[in-house]
């Protein structure tokens, strides 16, 4: 069995899956978030996204019996570029992925867009907080979103934005 690794199973403890949800994770990697929870919630359904040809080629295996059973699935995508089944998600999350700091206003709107209105968007670090807090929030609050909260846990903490029903979805242009 893939063995995984604290950071994450740290950061996937503090977003905490539930059983009903739909979540979309972005940014999976090599596929330790979804393995960790389908095993926290074996109800969730996932579905991931990565860039990285590489990296969800490696996801699909570490995740094979999930995929099988429905439970999730992974593709190539770049969440900067389009939005993933829109209206879709109760809560997106992301473990380490730079764009949410360094770029932004390019995601959030495919990000709101991807998500059931009301929505969450759980943005998770374990590095110093000072370095992407700030941005976070203020490119947040220029998107419109006032309902920002923070929440911490030994080895991981997570900015998590609610997406008000009739937030404009349109991605902006860039």
């Amino acid at each position: 069995m893939q063995s995984i690794s604290r950071r994450i199973d740290a950061a996937v403890a503090l977003l905490n899956p539930q059983p009903d949800e739909e979540l979309l994770e972005i940014g999976c990697g090599t596929g330790q978030a979804i393995l960790a929870a389908t095993m926290r919630a074996p109800g969730a359904r996932i579905t991931a996204i990565d860039r990285s040809e590489k990296a969800v080629a490696r996801a699909r295996v570490v995740n094979q019996a999930a995929i099988n059973a429905g439970r999730v699935r992974i593709s190539t995508r770049d969440i900067e570029k389009q939005p993933v089944s829109p209206g879709s998600f109760d809560r997106a999350f992301s473990i380490r992925v730079n764009t949410f700091w360094t770029r932004p206003g390019v995601a959030l709107p495919h990000v709101a867009a991807s998500l059931h209105a009301g929505g969450q968007l759980w943005m998770i670090y374990d590095g110093p907080a000072e370095k992407v807090v700030d941005p976070i929030v203020a490119s947040l609050d220029a998107y419109g979103i006032q309902d920002i909260r923070t929440e911490t846990t030994e080895g991981a903490y997570a900015i998590i934005a609610s997406f008000p029903p009739g937030i404009d979805h349109a991605p902006a242009s860039r």
